[in-house]
């Protein structure tokens, strides 16, 4: 479930996003590599709150380190009892990733399809997630929190991103109560065609 996603840093929009992190990582070997194809492991740009109570675009990597592997999705119906991602929702760990698409794949027999999800009118969306600091890493992790699939995206798969509208996004950063009920909801109008 959501192990790629894109985003087009290079469209005018998304500008500002790679303005922020060349200024933020300054000549940084980091940043030579910005948006694409974002894959486990990779840095990625994230929106989360910063110091000074606002908001910024960091550098983090695509998964949460465990001993063995990373961890990549949570279900954001049991995030908030999983002792993992708990402490990372009630300590304000929660951060939003940019996305021009998604990919998902359909399975029939032995062949997978893939599929690009997208906003109707190419805009970029914001998945919900998590975040935490790894003290052997200079790059904190992210998680994407995940949701059932609405029953037109079932027959490719049952879950999809937790995508937040514009104003969810800045409760799940900003709010310290109301956050638990955008576990529940989410954006579900999104486009798509075989990739």
């Amino acid at each position: 479930m959501c192990a790629r996603y894109f985003l087009n840093i290079e469209e005018h929009e998304n500008e500002t996003i790679s303005e922020e992190i060349r200024r933020r990582y300054k000549d940084s070997e980091i940043t030579a590599r910005l948006g694409g194809q974002i894959v486990p492991s990779l840095p990625a740009p994230v929106l989360c709150r910063d110091r000074k109570g606002g908001s910024g675009y960091f550098l983090m990597k695509f998964g949460l380190p465990t001993r063995d592997s990373r961890i990549i999705n949570a279900r954001s119906e049991t995030a908030c009892e999983k002792p993992m991602f708990r402490p990372l929702i009630e300590s304000s760990r929660r951060c939003l990733i940019p996305a021009s698409s998604y990919t998902e794949w359909e399975k029939q027999g032995k062949q997978r399809i893939p599929y690009e999800f997208k906003a109707p009118d190419a805009r970029l969306i914001y998945f919900a997630g998590l975040y935490r600091l790894d003290g052997k890493d200079s790059l904190a992790s992210f998680v994407i929190l995940t949701r059932n699939a609405p029953t037109e995206f079932n027959h490719i798969h049952d879950r999809m991103p937790l995508i937040l509208t514009p104003e969810e996004q800045k409760r799940w950063l900003f709010s310290d109560h109301d956050y638990k009920e955008l576990l529940s909801k989410g954006q579900t109008d999104l486009v798509y065609a075989r990739s």
